[in-house]
């Protein structure tokens, strides 16, 4: 008779769970990646489009360099 938890079956064991865990966390990984990058993408959109509502007033004085 055939041991049931023979160690070729337990290596196969192993190895589906492994597969299924890397397979969930990288789905995960997509989730939250996606987030971050809409989060950002919004953020800055955000505030390119307060900008574009304000006006600023830089003035820049002329400095005038002389060789030594």
């Amino acid at each position: 008779m055939k041991p049931i938890l023979s160690e070729r079956n337990i290596v196969v064991v192993l190895f589906v769970l492994v597969l299924i865990t890397f397979s969930l966390a990288q789905e995960d990984s997509k989730k939250k990646l996606t987030r971050i990058y809409s989060g950002v993408a919004t953020e800055h959109n955000t505030r390119f489009l307060g900008q574009s509502t304000t006006t600023t007033n830089i003035s820049v004085q002329p400095t005038a360099v002389t060789p030594q």
